[in-house]
């Protein structure tokens, strides 16, 4: 094979277990000013290191070319997360979708600037194939959104990488993780009033000690970390109101103490919510049994749903407890819905706009930045709202008489 000269770069065969392979070799200057030659091999096909070279060649031309690296996907990405500023729990997310799902894979030990598209499609749909790691489910397919916010990871990683003039681009925009529509969470899942009341009435009964928690939940549409960011103090029941000023940020790496946190709202507003006088007394007679028997549970400071030992509960086995509760209760009643725990606000925001409660008063509820995100995640119960707005212009188009002024 002829041999191109050395300051046009040369393309040279070799023999590998695997059949015959082509490497490149060219010129670069260093930072530091001196010419060196580097090496690339394991190019399948003489037309292959040929266009490989010619692109090098025309980076090294125009001055931007970038110099391959050793530094692994794994390597970087440590790097990475240790520059990123969001909160804990996103960073343990972060990591933990690192550690379990690409740290000892090829995709992690590879260095950056070998990684292809192809690599990510082939561990993409491995993942989707048996990438489930839980314990009493390893082996089975990795669900869709899973998959792609591994993919989203990855990309941001990356991205960064580019930015640090690390690897030319990122070949994660080129692979194909699962669609947003793939990925979509599944349809929304919520009570009716009267299921609602059978798992409340079967929780207390059984002498449920997380039964006034559930209540709240219901009767509030608050999200779990404001659930158990709650303190004496924001009650008030001259009011009937609950304050809710914060929510709790929980974040448990492997091997490390959790980290407990109380921080801001999701919307990052304090809201009031007017509650029932039901739940008001209930909340009432728990803090009068706490001061009888254990006063400083019942400070003003003091959480009020903490486990026994008067901590913060951890919201993983929270949310473990309350799928325990309902599926016992699923096992007593066959007909009711097993829910999600998140799913008690969904419900609580839908019997209010099924009820004719205003969207602009539920978005208030549930702490929503603007009336438009409650429309948006509820439509499907505005939607019946419809009906009466029909039925009330038809009346007026038709010269009948409307007895009922339009709600503003």
């Amino acid at each position: 094979m002829p041999r191109r000269a050395n300051h046009d770069g040369s393309i040279s065969s070799y023999r590998t277990s695997e059949g015959t392979r082509y490497r490149i070799a060219y010129y670069y200057k260093r930072p530091d000013g001196e010419r060196t030659r580097h090496f690339r091999r394991g190019f399948a096909t003489e037309r292959e290191a040929r266009n490989a070279l010619r692109t090098i060649l025309v980076d090294l031309a125009r001055g931007d070319h970038i110099e391959p690296t050793d530094e692994t996907f794994n390597s970087y990405f440590l790097r990475y997360v240790d520059t990123l500023r969001v909160r804990p729990t996103t960073i343990a997310g972060y990591r933990k979708n690192h550690r379990v799902h690409i740290a000892d894979t090829r995709v992690g030990r590879m260095p950056l600037a070998d990684l292809t598209k192809d690599h990510l499609n082939h561990f993409y749909r491995e993942l989707e194939r048996t990438g489930r790691k839980q314990l009493g489910h390893v082996g089975e397919p990795l669900g869709p959104s899973t998959v792609r916010h591994i993919h989203v990871l990855i990309s941001s990683v990356l991205e960064r990488a580019v930015e640090d003039g690390i690897v030319r681009y990122n070949v994660a925009k080129r692979a194909s993780p699962p669609s947003k529509l793939d990925a979509a969470p599944p349809e929304m899942t919520t009570w009716s009033a009267e299921d609602a009341r059978l798992f409340l009435e079967w929780s207390e009964s059984t002498g449920d000690y997380l039964w006034l928690a559930w209540l709240t939940l219901l009767g509030t549409g608050m999200r779990r970390g404001e659930l158990l960011a709650l303190r004496w103090k924001d009650l008030d029941p001259a009011n009937n109101t609950l304050t809710v000023a914060r929510g709790m940020s929980y974040v448990k790496e492997k091997g490390l103490k959790p980290v407990i946190e109380f921080r801001q709202t999701k919307s990052g507003r304090v809201r009031n919510i007017d509650i029932d006088d039901r739940l008001a007394r209930a909340l009432l007679s728990r803090r009068e049994m706490l001061r009888a028997v254990a006063p400083e549970m019942a400070r003003g400071d003091n959480l009020i749903f903490c486990n026994c030992y008067d901590l913060p509960h951890n919201p993983v086995q929270f949310s473990r407890q309350w799928r325990e509760r309902v599926e016992k209760c699923t096992g007593l009643y066959p007909d009711l819905d097993v829910l999600h725990l998140h799913e008690l606000r969904h419900t609580h925001a839908t019997l209010l706009l099924r009820a004719g409660v205003h969207p602009k008063i539920v978005s208030e509820r549930l702490g929503h930045s603007d009336i438009q995100t409650t429309l948006n995640i509820y439509s499907h119960s505005v939607r019946t709202l419809q009906r009466g707005a029909a039925d009330l212009v038809g009346k007026l188009l038709s010269g009948e008489p409307v007895r009922e002024p339009i709600d503003a």
